[in-house]
């Protein structure tokens, strides 16, 4: 891996530029361990940050959402909460989502290291309008930065479409909202700012500056709490008079303004305090035949790869929606978008952020991995390094699989029982005497599926080559088929609305952690002969080793039978019945987490191991 420390700011000749493109050369390699040392503390640290972000963002936001309930109409809650949050969330998928994939890929072998506050590379610090060698430690970060600024003309176009889009073909209950074009404007530029500011973020995420986002999503989160309840206090009805809020979704889109505006100071304050701005502006490439250009050919393929991917996985993520809006009746739709909103709060705030970080964990440990050591005399050293940096990924992989299998053995044993108490409690019988806590419970099977799913696809993303991912967009095509069709079949032809949603994305998203696995397996194991601990891979990728062990498994599936039975006998209708329900629980939980601890010790100590060791090992150095 090759660092580049950023220094005065001076200018070199065409000469030193070519000895650095020389010395480049033999550092672009597979990462030491001192490196997977490095990458994987920051990673950790990382992760933890934006899960920390992730808990306060979505907590505040859905404490918030109970308490503007009281003050505005759920028309206008709807509009909102729904319509505006998926133009905002299509306008920004679409534009960035494939470019930042490619681009977090793409700086896996070389981070810029802030060593001295305000500074730049040597190599970096050019003239204007000099041309910078494509294959040189500075080549590789400028081809990152100048393909970085690519989505905001896409932004442009994205957003003109969508919002004109959101407005002139608007339906009338839609149209008669107070503000409603006002608002879809203001979501629309809100996308934008942060559009504007991608290659700032593409910069600060490749050299692992994750507080940065954390600190900057939590002020502007909080802000947008706070105009969003102002605006909506201020606007609702006096001394118990009817009618609608006289903002109504202006405050919610006044917010999001602020909440962006937020983010582009946060990020251009850092970048001025702290960085050379030079290093952030777009240059001129030039390759070895001499041939100048603007953007690496292999690195803007691949992001229109992955921008057609995003393209279809926005529709897989947005199509239970589509589907239970047309295939369901309205209580239906109610109901699974309040089991939604519940069962969604742990992805958020844990699967999401760990997706993202594995995403530039793998990228970056495994980028050199499959190129060829051409300098002999450091072979060994080499292989030795490429060794350690896959048994490293694949260790942190079936860790998380596992976990996240571990996680579902305690929301199928325990949280499906209790759903019915969970919501009597927050929001009274007017919900649990409904489908809501069946469908909730169903739910609780498909959480940890997400999770698996959103690692394995995260891996596939960070190492897969141009050719695997142009052909997996045609297995999502497959994939999305495969979703409606059970849909279909789950909601029409056995009549199981919203549960039957679920299901049907259950079976959509066990489909994808298949193909998914068939490729791990396959990265790992294939062309590996003679150069890998080929056995010691296969032992990783075992299922033995990724299910929990049978006692693990058997003390679960007893508790989900003693809790069944429970809420069949005991129940939960009344106050006396959940504290007497709650406490079979209760003594359930501390007698499988025994249980646990005791059958899964060295996999506690092996996360721990993984996760701590690296201080250690650079204490030792």
């Amino acid at each position: 891996m090759s660092t580049i420390k950023r220094k005065n700011f001076k200018e070199i000749t065409k000469e030193e530029n070519k000895i650095i493109e020389n010395e480049t050369h033999s550092e672009l390699t597979t990462p030491s361990q001192k490196d997977v040392s490095q990458i994987l503390s920051s990673s950790v640290a990382g992760a933890s940050s934006l899960v920390m972000l992730q808990l306060i963002s979505r907590l505040t936001t859905f404490v918030l959402h109970q308490v503007v309930l009281r003050y505005t109409d759920p028309a206008t809650f709807g509009i909102a909460s729904v319509q505006l949050e998926l133009l905002l969330a299509t306008i920004l998928f679409l534009s960035r989502e494939g470019f930042r994939c490619a681009l977090l890929r793409g700086g896996g072998d070389t981070i810029v290291v802030d060593y001295d506050g305000k500074s730049s590379d040597k190599s970096q610090g050019n003239s204007k309008g000099s041309i910078i060698f494509a294959n040189s430690s500075v080549g590789s970060i400028q081809k990152i930065t100048n393909l970085s600024y690519v989505p905001i003309p896409i932004g442009i176009i994205t957003t003109f479409l969508a919002c004109a889009f959101y407005i002139f073909y608007a339906t009338e209950e839609s149209l008669s909202a107070p503000y409603y074009v006002v608002s879809v404007i203001l979501y629309g530029l809100a996308a934008f700012i942060e559009l504007i500011i991608e290659p700032l973020y593409v910069a600060a995420m490749n050299n692992l500056i994750f507080t940065l986002r954390v600190r900057c999503e939590i002020i502007g989160v909080f802000l947008r709490c706070i105009i969003t309840f102002a605006m909506t206090v201020m606007g609702a009805p006096k001394n118990g008079e009817k009618g609608e809020n006289a903002y109504g979704i202006l405050a919610f889109a006044v917010a999001q303004i602020a909440f962006s505006l937020v983010l582009m100071i946060g990020y251009v304050g850092y970048f001025i305090s702290y960085w050379d701005i030079q290093l952030l502006k777009p240059r001129k490439l030039q390759d070895e035949r001499q041939k100048v250009f603007w953007f690496d050919e292999h690195l803007f393929n691949l992001a229109k790869t992955f921008t057609k991917q995003s393209l279809l996985k926005h529709v897989l993520t947005e199509g239970d929606k589509m589907l239970i809006a047309i295939l369901s009746d309205p209580v239906d739709q109610g109901i699974y978008a309040f089991v939604f909103n519940y069962g969604s709060l742990i992805v958020r705030i844990l699967f999401q952020p760990l997706e993202e970080t594995t995403r530039t964990l793998f990228s970056k440990l495994l980028t050199c991995v499959d190129i060829p050591n051409e300098v002999d005399d450091k072979q060994k050293e080499s292989e030795s390094e490429t060794c350690r940096a896959l048994i490293t990924s694949l260790q942190v992989l079936t860790t998380l699989i596992k976990f996240h299998i571990l996680l579902g053995l305690l929301f199928i044993g325990f949280a499906t029982n209790y759903t019915g108490t969970l919501i009597d409690l927050l929001v009274g019988s007017v919900w649990s005497k409904t489908p809501a806590p069946l469908v909730l419970s169903v739910y609780c099977i498909y959480v940890p599926i997400m999770g698996i799913n959103g690692v394995t696809e995260a891996f596939v993303a960070a190492v897969a080559s141009e050719e695997t991912l142009s052909r997996l967009n045609y297995w999502l095509i497959a994939f999305s088929a495969g979703f409606v069709g059970a849909g279909v079949i789950f909601m029409k032809g056995l009549s199981a609305g919203a549960v039957g949603l679920v299901a049907a994305n259950v079976v959509n998203l066990s489909t994808r952690i298949l193909w998914s696995w068939n490729f791990i397996r396959s990265y790992f194991l294939m062309h590996r002969d003679g150069k890998q601990k080929t056995n010691e891979l296969k032992r990783m990728l075992s299922l033995s080793n990724l299910l929990p062990n049978n006692i693990v498994i058997l003390s679960f599936s007893s508790a989900w039978i003693i809790t069944y039975f429970s809420n069949q006998l005991i129940g939960w209708e009344t106050l006396d019945a959940k504290i007497k329900h709650i406490a079979v629980g209760g003594v359930c939980a501390i007698v499988v987490a025994g249980i646990t601890y005791l059958q899964e010790k060295e996999f506690i100590r092996d996360s721990i191991k993984l996760i701590r060791g690296n201080k250690a090992s650079n204490k030792q150095e």
